[in-house]
């Protein structure tokens, strides 16, 4: 595993695009092994949240005989929140309030960024 300045060095260069507040890099049991998000974010709860979230959901596209889930974008009221699978990890984005979001362009990025880090840390 490259060490987190790396880690963190690559995801920093997604901020800003598409409208990105930030990003994490989570472990499949939740723990956080970077962000990019601001300091006031709770990433550890994000964190855990999203790693449940993200496998919850992969084990009923299972279910439904779909394969495995490897992407999935969530639009709520305050912005995106798009999960990327990578090296047995997940790749976390959000977008920040109010933001028009190019999504063809923030799954392009978010996708970019992933094969990156599947290169560094699979």
């Amino acid at each position: 595993m490259p060490d987190t300045q790396q880690l963190m060095a690559l995801l920093n260069t997604l901020n800003g695009k598409h409208g990105i507040l930030g990003c994490l890099l989570i472990s499949r049991d939740g723990q956080v092994v970077a962000t990019s998000l601001p300091q006031e974010v709770d990433v550890a709860m994000i964190g855990a949240l999203s790693a449940t979230l993200f496998s919850n959901n992969d084990v009923s596209i299972q279910r439904m005989n779909r394969g495995n889930l490897l992407q999935m974008t969530l639009l709520t009221d305050q912005g995106i929140l798009h999960f990327y699978e990578v090296a047995n990890h997940f790749l976390v984005v959000l977008t920040a309030k109010n933001q028009k979001i190019n999504l063809e362009g923030l799954i392009r990025s978010v996708e970019e960024q992933g094969k990156s880090l599947q290169q560094m840390i699979g």
